[in-house]
């Protein structure tokens, strides 16, 4: 026979699952009192000279980023974004994506993350169910989003070319004419030819957000995470503030060992999904950690950056751990300096 509910009640009053615990985890956690926006300013605050994005070998400071979200806060204010607005995020891991993201937050709008290589049908369904004001997306499919009907397609469509974030070295690298290269170079960039489409350099040389404008509130809304488990089509989570920093706080107390300001996480999960947001876009920020950007999981990829900023914390899926240990015993490669790992999202 099944249990019955009070059955059920009284085992879980015990909470058998906190023997489960490693040590050092905290049973409980205290409330979280701090908006998504207040904890990029505290970690602006506190790490200001430390490198908080890296990709390619640019590094981003956590002043820098702190400047920039302004100037982006602000320019998504001057194209009518509203608080409560939707401002839809197309976009790979790179550091235009994570300014997008606390931009849209600090002027109280909703950021909805999408997948960048999902089909026009996939995206023209998901834009029909949250009439985003803005789009910010990755130049590959910024021509895609700008074919919706007039009543789906936003009022503004940022276009984000990855390259531009690249290092001079390697950009000047990506002109050469050789093939290889111009593989690469198709790879993460296209020039759009829909007309109306805002260059993110341009969008992104606004002035400042006045520092008094007002900021959003622990239970507003933040996010809408659109997720459909294993099957069905994708349906949008509501998230608040409170919600994605309690997540945030939850990660934190899970790694008793975390070393604030000092932490390197290798972004390798995808930021548009739950799992990346978490760890690398919010967890990370919140103690501070140098994020390693990848557009995708590429393992030659993260190879290379080994040796320039080896990861202290690795989140990721069971076929990354696969791959990075096949990887390490055919190339000889050090996987010592990883001393935290999470894993999940796999069945």
């Amino acid at each position: 026979m099944p249990e019955s509910a009070d059955t059920t009640a009284s085992a879980l009053q015990g909470r058998p699952w906190l023997h489960a615990y490693a040590a050092g985890v905290p049973h409980d956690i205290d409330p979280v009192d701090e908006t998504l926006v207040a904890l990029l300013e505290n970690a602006v605050s506190r790490y200001g000279s430390k490198t908080a994005l890296e990709f390619f070998g640019a590094e981003t400071s956590y002043a820098e980023l702190g400047e920039q979200v302004s100037r982006a806060a602000n320019a998504l204010r001057k194209l009518g974004v509203e608080k409560g607005d939707r401002v839809a995020l197309v976009l790979p891991n790179c550091p235009q994506h994570v300014v997008a993201f606390y931009a849209a937050l600090r002027i109280g709008a909703i950021v909805v993350e999408h997948n960048p290589t999902y089909t026009a049908r996939e995206l023209r369904h998901q834009f029909e169910v949250h009439e985003a004001v803005v789009a910010i997306v990755w130049d590959k499919v910024a021509d895609l989003v700008a074919e919706f009907p007039k009543d789906v397609a936003p009022s503004a469509i940022v276009s984000v070319r990855m390259t531009d974030a690249l290092p001079w070295g390697k950009r000047l690298a990506l002109r050469l004419p050789v093939p290889a290269v111009r593989e690469r170079r198709d790879a993460m960039t296209e020039k759009p030819t829909a007309k109306g489409i805002i260059r993110w350099d341009q969008f992104a040389a606004a002035r400042r957000l006045p520092r008094k404008w007002p900021a959003p509130a622990l239970d507003d809304t933040a996010l809408l995470q659109l997720t459909s488990g294993t099957t069905g089509v994708p349906k949008a989570a509501i998230l608040s503030h409170r919600n994605l920093r309690s997540n945030a706080a939850q990660g934190r107390a899970w790694v008793p060992g975390l070393r604030e300001g000092e932490e390197t996480f290798y972004a390798v999960l995808p930021m548009f999904h739950a799992y990346g947001l978490t760890l690398c876009l919010t967890f990370a920020v919140s103690i501070g950690a140098r994020i390693v950007l990848f557009p995708k999981f590429d393992v030659d990829l993260v190879v290379g950056a080994l040796k320039k900023s080896p990861p202290t914390f690795l989140p990721g899926v069971p076929p990354i751990y696969d791959a990075l240990s096949r990887a390490s015993s055919r190339k000889d490669v050090d996987l010592s300096s990883i001393r935290f790992a999470i894993s999940g999202a796999m069945r």
